[in-house]
């Protein structure tokens, strides 16, 4: 006997497509139940503002830097400032995963706030899908409190179709990212918080840049956070999440992070886990701060209702005439604009070398972005760009504990930098494509100092080795090559992306012809 078949009459079909149109359609409350709150304003009362005064210039517009180049020392400057928080930490990210990295800084934060540390944390909402509940749990703890930003009214399944029927404004995120205690000591860069941006993911691993600050760098950096965090987007996770949690609910939240350090060995560096034990740690990093002029640039907060120009393309505009010998630049994701494209041949033309680095198609997480960026290749080229592209099995892999265990676990760059003239550098979360540009909100701290900036300039050079990225280059005919020095000096030259298979060369050429550009 046949299966019975369900048949549905049109009209029911239209009155559930109604129903998700109303359910994509919903609002926020008027009432967001915002209290503003300020971060620490007498950071030098603290022992972490205190430590770093003993040192410090009697200039208190300078700003001392560090920079965090290798994974493990940037993890464990976060699990340290963290752990000697005494006031407040403020925690503001695009990304943080529930891996072992994120659970073990949640379970650092949430020891904070169980000492009486007023915890602050803002998440973007984009990536976030199913994590209310763990969120609204922290929310429970009368000194961790909880904001999404931009969030999507609907939390259940019709979230995505919320997104799309209120793209307009749901298509702008904070792509911020800033951990600080204190107001005292502040960490910003390219890292998101995740296994894979501290060198202990089995899967794939970024290279990225940070840079630690204190004096006049932390406190923009706390004002910065202020501002997003008082703002009409940053929505306390009560509001979208209203299920009431005991005490024994967040005990049992506590017990569950607490389960990450049993699991200390997958980490390929030690972690100091009492203050105690970091204070001399902490006293290496203060006496090797450069302290120098350094400033922050963040996008306002216009730009969330599609108004507001790129604080870093504002800031880079000013000082491309002034540009007198390299322009050095790492990006995760290469999609320039056309103002990019002939800001590069004003300086090679009278002189300046560029140098771009960015993901070949088997480095990059995105296919999408990949698509976006092949396009622009041969007008980088040709406008006198010096073009190179991380190899997926860059020697560099060895700063990774998972290619110990399996020496095919491919690596990316998820770095944001870029340094001007050897003198003056950014370190930040803006990548240089149109998402950056246009939709997102990023944050930098731009540094002005030979010694720091030569710093910087080390580490890209390493990137860009021949050991660790591909140099571009159109060949007589202007045809594009990927060419490789190898050790011995011999020069392997490849005419499609090095190591990728047809397949995936044609998704992403499939990709570059549909008009997403500006999404990327």
């Amino acid at each position: 006997m046949p299966a019975a078949r369900i048949h549905f009459h049109p009209a029911t079909w239209l009155l559930a497509l109604a129903f998700a149109l109303l359910a994509g359609c919903a609002s926020l409350p008027d009432d967001l139940q915002q209290t503003p709150s300020q971060g620490y304003a007498n950071p030098e009362q603290t022992l972490l503002g205190a430590l770093i005064a003993e040192t410090a210039p009697e200039d208190k517009s300078l700003s001392g830097v560090q920079l965090l180049a290798d994974p493990g020392e940037a993890f464990r400057a976060r699990f340290a400032i963290a752990g000697f928080a005494e006031k407040t930490l403020d925690m503001q990210y695009y990304l943080w995963k529930g891996d072992l990295a994120g659970q073990l800084l949640m379970w650092r934060a949430l020891e904070a706030a169980d000492r009486g540390v007023q915890v602050r944390f803002l998440i973007d909402d984009i990536f976030h899908y199913g994590r209310d509940e763990a969120y609204a749990l922290l929310d429970t703890h009368p000194n961790f409190q909880v904001r999404v930003f931009n969030p999507m009214a609907n939390r259940g399944l019709a979230r995505n179709l919320n997104f799309l029927v209120n793209k307009r404004q749901l298509n702008h995120r904070m792509h911020n990212k800033i951990f600080k205690a204190d107001n005292a000591i502040a960490v910003l860069g390219g890292r998101n918080i995740g296994n894979d941006y501290f060198g202990v993911d089995t899967k794939a691993n970024f290279f990225d840049l940070d840079v630690l600050t204190v004096g006049q760098g932390a406190r923009q950096a706390g004002a910065a956070f202020d501002e997003y965090w008082n703002s009409k987007y940053a929505v306390p996770i009560s509001v979208l999440h209203d299920k009431k949690y005991t005490a024994e609910d967040l005990e049992n939240g506590r017990i569950k992070l607490r389960e990450s350090l049993r699991h200390l060995d997958a980490l390929p560096y030690a972690l100091e886990m009492e203050a105690d034990e970091s204070v001399e740690k902490l006293k290496k990093w203060r006496d090797g701060l450069i302290w120098t002029e350094a400033h922050v640039v963040v996008d306002p907060l216009e730009r969330f209702e599609g108004q507001g120009e790129s604080a870093v393309i504002e800031y880079a505009q000013t000082w491309v005439e002034e540009i007198d010998t390299e322009f050095l630049a790492e990006s995760a994701y290469l999609i320039p604009s056309q103002q990019g494209i002939e800001n590069i041949r004003e300086m090679t033309e009278r002189g300046v070398r560029v140098r771009l680095l960015t993901n070949s198609l088997m480095s990059n997480n995105h296919l999408t972005a990949h698509s976006g960026y092949l396009k622009y290749r041969k007008k980088l080229l040709k406008a006198g760009a010096e073009l190179h592209e991380l190899r997926a099995d860059a020697a560099l892999r060895e700063h990774f504990k998972a290619n110990k265990e399996n020496s095919e676990v491919p690596a990316g760059i998820h770095t944001k930098s870029f340094v001007i003239d050897g003198q003056q550098a950014l370190i930040g979360s803006f990548n240089f494509d149109p998402r950056s540009r246009d939709l997102n909100s990023e944050i930098g701290l731009v540094i002005s100092n030979r010694e720091f900036a030569q710093q910087v300039v080390k580490e890209m050079n390493r990137d860009f080795h021949p050991e660790n990225s591909y140099r571009l280059f159109l060949n007589e005919r202007g045809k594009l090559r990927w060419e490789l020095t190898n050790p011995d000096g011999t020069v392997t030259t490849y005419k499609r992306d090095p190591g990728a298979s047809i397949w995936k060369r044609m998704g992403a050429r499939i990709l570059s012809w549909l008009p997403i550009e500006q999404e990327l």
